[in-house]
């Protein structure tokens, strides 16, 4: 994890040495401002690349070991059954679920979360909601859903109800 964030780190900070160089050897006038325009989208490109190769089940793993070990180290007891494990998960995944689409003014009617066991921890893999929000409230959820559960939108189900 730390190597990939070494690389990111190194491949921003080397799009921005090599645009401040072309930049400084640039006379002023219209290629200035050309590749100053490039010299940005590059910049764009290295910075937002990544999320495009984002594995969204990785994520969900190392975020649910993450809670996981959260839980152990707060109540001192260590959780070897995956079962369970996955119980929980799915508990809070809901819980957070609910309490967020209520942050947001939505009224949810039901919440259910599917929790897959593969890989070395279960984590929150599909979602499905019958929820009562404008759409708004819907497009804020789904990317509360992907960003802090990664679940991503094609994984969830929505039964959406828009208020009278």
């Amino acid at each position: 994890m730390t190597e990939a964030v070494r690389d990111y780190l190194l491949s921003v900070v080397a799009v921005a040495l090599l645009s401040g160089v072309v930049l400084a050897l640039t006379p002023k006038g219209a290629v200035h401002r050309t590749l100053t325009f490039l010299c940005g989208l590059a910049m764009i490109l290295a910075a937002l690349g990544p999320i495009a190769r984002l594995d969204f089940d990785a994520l969900a793993q190392s975020m649910a070991r993450a809670r996981i070990q959260a839980r152990e180290a707060a109540e001192g007891v260590q959780v070897d059954n995956r079962e369970l494990i996955a119980d929980i998960i799915k508990e809070e995944a809901e819980a957070y679920i609910w309490d967020k689409a209520e942050g947001l003014g939505c009224t949810p009617m039901e919440v259910t979360v599917e929790v897959s066991m593969e890989g070395e921890y279960p984590y929150p893999y599909r979602a499905t909601l019958r929820i009562l929000c404008t759409a708004s409230q819907e497009q804020a959820l789904r990317r509360a859903l992907e960003q802090e559960l990664a679940i991503p939108a094609e994984r969830q189900e929505w039964q959406r109800y828009e208020p009278e």
